[in-house]
């Protein structure tokens, strides 16, 4: 038997989670498509994919510039400003923004 919802009601499905897709858009080249993949992966998982780079001794340079980019963007949210520091406590100590 199927849910019945009123007439007014919106029903907004999620989009399958694509991990292949997302990682291609948040390693990819181009700096505008790797920020609204980052945005895009914390507003449905509240962290950011920094676990696609190698951040073992420094952060990684796409990584470093995609951060850089929500830094200064002044569109960017409170809480994903917040999912950055929480993000930068877990980092290489050595590298500052």
């Amino acid at each position: 038997m199927r849910n019945r919802r009123d007439a007014g009601e919106q029903v907004h499905k999620r989009e399958k989670f694509d991990f292949e897709k997302m990682k291609l858009a948040a390693t990819h080249e181009n700096t505008a498509i790797r920020k609204q993949s980052f945005i895009e992966y914390f507003e449905r998982f509240s962290e950011f994919p920094s676990y696609l780079f190698d951040n073992e001794e420094c952060i990684d340079a796409r990584l470093r510039e995609t951060i850089n980019d929500l830094l200064q963007d002044a569109e960017t949210t409170r809480e994903i400003r917040k999912g950055i520091d929480t993000l930068l406590q877990r980092l290489p100590i050595g590298d500052t923004f």
